[in-house]
């Protein structure tokens, strides 16, 4: 008994000290706004918000990983990698809040929203875009650059060990890439960052500012929503740019858009020249039919409600807002999008549901999840239909191969959608319990639990704070997905009850 109450201790003391490289990389990306203040020394009075924290936070993580070094987990028991994974977002998300608390614009509970809405790319803000300095506005878009593909992938990246790639899987990758797992992730950084950077290129070649451009491109791959301008990318009207530059930003950020919510094995095919197997994945499939489906009915609707004047232009806004909700990135060309959806209300929320692709820096059910849902129900239609006799195989294509479906597949995918359907009702009723109409909170509450970050009018500054934690408690659920959740809390409670037996037993 002794031996494994120590053995428990040991390894609750080693995910401490694993903790001080996560405690180290925020405390790193807190410095980075730093370098503003050569292009905007005016902005010095902000140099504490971000320096002291950040440096606090280094040596913190160091202090950590100095007082436990020898305790180490080299194989993870059952459910801990999810454990150490939520801790791991928690402690993100209480320090990287520091900067936006002691800029002294935001309340306790405020920070941590923004925090969270950073790090999970959901794109709900309390902030002023317009008033804020460029050092608050580049944080919170670093805060999606980090969050996009994951605070485990980025570390994995880094530290080349098993017990990292434990984490990785832990977090919900299943993406291999390259054999080598630690490849997989290096390989999508490079995508994802490749894919920032030329983004940027183009924003900047389309008259689109620097600072603007390089944050808009971190925030259309990341799918996060974050902009720096009040009426997000439909501030760069034809009226300020011109109709070609305006044409070029909408269409730049649609591609960066679907490049960070298209899985990241899918994205490696097509740079390869597997188109095929890209095209026959199922989420790609999903992805384009939903997008065909839902972009007619939203064009019709901007030309009858008079909010776009000719069909070009209608068009482009339809494909811009249709493709912003699916992948998740809630940035948008149509000021108060949401509120004047009218008939269009129903595609659109189920857009939010579905999500992007998994393996994505998207949130939702995710594509793949749908997919199967509707193979599922058209196999289990058709052996209704048929004779009993007739035995075929249920399959779906994934990356250009054909893979089986097992039933428990099936119910272990239609168990998910329905937790989540479960969990976005749940904060529905919590809103409701708040005041606010009921259509209302459905969009808001499904908008954060699939990291959409649109708003109908609910967020904002003037939100209490029993509202902002029923945000902040669905943004993080969707960002860690709601199995992980559920075994981390699973895991913490039975390592409670079995120390507590065990004393007991100990005092017998």
């Amino acid at each position: 008994m002794v031996n494994n109450e120590n053995s428990r201790f040991s390894d609750y003391l080693a995910i401490f000290g694993s903790l001080a490289y996560v405690i180290m990389m925020v405390g790193l990306i807190m410095l980075i706004p730093l370098v503003l203040l050569f292009f905007y020394p005016e902005e010095v009075y902000q140099l504490p918000c971000f320096a002291f924290p950040g440096v606090l936070a280094i040596f913190l993580g160091y202090l950590i990983k100095l007082f436990t070094p020898r305790h180490s987990i080299r194989n993870l028991q059952r459910h801990q990698g999810s454990v150490i994974v939520l801790l791991i977002w928690f402690v993100s998300i209480l320090i990287g809040a520091i900067p936006f608390m002691m800029s002294g614009n935001y309340t306790f509970t405020q920070a941590i929203f923004e925090t969270t809405s950073g790090f999970t790319t959901t794109g709900f803000t309390v902030t002023n875009c317009e008033e804020s300095t460029h050092m608050i506005l580049l944080y919170r878009s670093i805060l999606h650059l980090f969050g996009g593909v994951g605070l485990i992938l980025i570390l994995s990246s880094i530290l080349s060990n098993v017990y990292g790639m434990q984490l990785f899987s832990a977090e919900g990758h299943t993406d291999r890439l390259t054999p080598s797992l630690i490849h997989s992730a290096r390989t999508i950084m490079y995508i994802y960052l490749g894919s920032i950077i030329s983004g940027t290129i183009l924003y900047v070649i389309f008259d689109m500012p620097l600072f603007d451009a390089v944050n808009h491109a971190i925030s259309a791959v990341a799918t996060g929503g974050f902009s720096t301008k009040n009426n997000s990318i439909g501030y760069w009207c034809a009226e300020k740019i011109g109709v070609a530059n305006t044409i070029g930003i909408d269409i730049t950020t649609i591609v960066l858009m679907l490049v960070g919510s298209t899985n990241f094995m899918a994205t490696l095919a097509l740079l390869r020249g597997k188109a095929r197997d890209f095209f026959s994945h199922s989420e790609t499939k999903v992805t384009a039919f939903l997008i065909a489906l839902v972009t007619p009915l939203i064009t019709v609707m901007l030309l009858t409600t008079g909010i776009c004047e000719s069909v070009l232009s209608a068009i482009d806004n339809a494909v811009f807002q249709v493709v912003s909700v699916i992948t998740t990135t809630g940035l948008s060309t149509v000021d108060a999008f949401l509120p004047r959806l009218g008939y269009a209300a129903i595609p659109i929320l189920c857009l939010m549901i579905c999500g992007g692709h998994t393996g994505s820096t998207a949130g939702g059910v995710k594509a793949g999840r749908i997919a199967l849902a509707l193979k599922s129900l058209y196999y289990d239609v058709r052996e209704n239909i048929q004779p009993r006799r007739v035995i075929q195989s249920r399959g779906i294509n994934k990356f250009g191969k054909r893979m089986t479906i097992t039933k428990d597949d099936q119910s272990q995918n239609y168990t998910y959608i329905l937790i989540y359907i479960f969990i976005g009702l749940l904060g529905t009723w919590g809103l409701t319990l708040n005041g606010y109409g009921f259509r209302d909170s459905v969009f808001e509450f499904f908008s954060a639990l699939g990291t959409v970050g649109m708003s109908i009018g609910i967020v904002g500054p003037e939100m209490n704070n029993f509202t902002m934690w029923i945000f902040i408690v669905g943004m993080i659920i969707a960002r860690l997905e709601v199995y992980i959740i559920i075994l981390a809390l699973a895991r913490i409670g039975t390592d409670i009850k079995e120390s507590i037996s065990e004393k007991r037993n100990k005092k017998k």
